[in-house]
């Protein structure tokens, strides 16, 4: 038996299986060490992953919290910037369209409506 599962069977935790935490078992990972129920070290030890990776699940929620109380109900910068985007985009669509729409008028190109539906192959 090696070190870490001596350890682990002493202080009673159970090795969590490998591969990517879920969202909840993150969010109850952060949850237990925000209520001091649990250290880094014991919910890693717990979900057999880096204590680094634990500190990175904390610092990025408590990063969320603290974007989400500055915010308050309003939009934020990234939401209005891509407002900002969009109406520009929209715009300058709808130039395009109506700068071919007047050539084809001028190249006497009559205006085409929607394709008619085609035949089912079946």
């Amino acid at each position: 038996m090696s070190g870490s599962d001596e350890r682990d069977e002493k202080d009673g935790g159970q090795r969590g299986r490998p591969g990517r935490r879920s969202l909840q078992d993150r969010q109850s990972a952060v949850l237990e060490i925000l209520q001091g129920k649990a250290t880094v070290d014991q919910v890693a030890r717990r979900l057999g992953v880096r204590a680094e990776t634990v500190v990175g699940w904390r610092d990025a929620a408590l990063a969320g919290m603290e974007a989400a109380l500055q915010r308050g109900d309003g939009p934020t910068t990234r939401e209005r910037d891509l407002e900002k985007e969009n109406d520009t985009l929209r715009d300058a669509l709808t130039r395009s369209v109506m700068q071919v729409e007047l050539l084809q008028r001028e190249l006497g190109i009559p205006a085409r409506g929607p394709s008619p539906r085609g035949r089912s192959r079946r």
